[in-house]
């Protein structure tokens, strides 16, 4: 049975670490030139301070799914509270259908519960659900460059 859930982070952290690798070897363009270290005790303050949520998608308790928000006051506009995407994955053998749309969607939705006036969330050009957000109502906003400096 698939469900919808908030969860704290030390709950959504014993089953997601498995989960990172895959996600992170899937959609991050400088693999290999970029180790994945995740700071777990960053993370870990953000909720502690409320400033974290985590959403998720479970099938009979197995973590499918999952976005990560992190919770901020906007340094231009200090009295708009703002959800930045951390993490959205869906492992692939759960992307048939909308489920992906649907963890979003509800996410979204309990953000907004939250008091969430804006969301801010990234996609990879090699990985790109741009379409799937405009159908939430999304719409660009920047692009974003990187550049390994080794």
């Amino acid at each position: 049975m698939i469900t919808f859930q908030t969860e704290p982070f030390a709950k959504f952290i014993q089953d997601g670490k498995e989960i990172f690798a895959k996600h992170n070897k899937e959609v991050v363009l400088q693999d290999g030139q970029i180790a994945l270290d995740v700071n777990y005790k960053a993370y870990f303050k953000l909720a502690e301070a409320d400033k974290l949520e985590v959403c998720t998608i479970r099938d009979n308790g197995k973590l499918v799914g999952y976005t990560l928000w992190m919770l901020h006051y906007h340094i231009h506009y200090k009295t708009s509270l703002t959800a930045n995407s951390t993490l959205i994955y869906v492992v692939p053998e759960y992307r048939k259908g909308l489920l992906g749309y649907k963890l979003i969607k509800w996410s979204i939705n309990k953000l907004k519960e939250r008091g969430v006036q804006r969301l801010m969330m990234g996609v990879k050009p090699n990985y790109d659900f741009g379409k799937l957000l405009e159908r939430l109502g999304a719409v660009p906003f920047e692009k974003i460059y990187t550049i390994a400096l080794d």
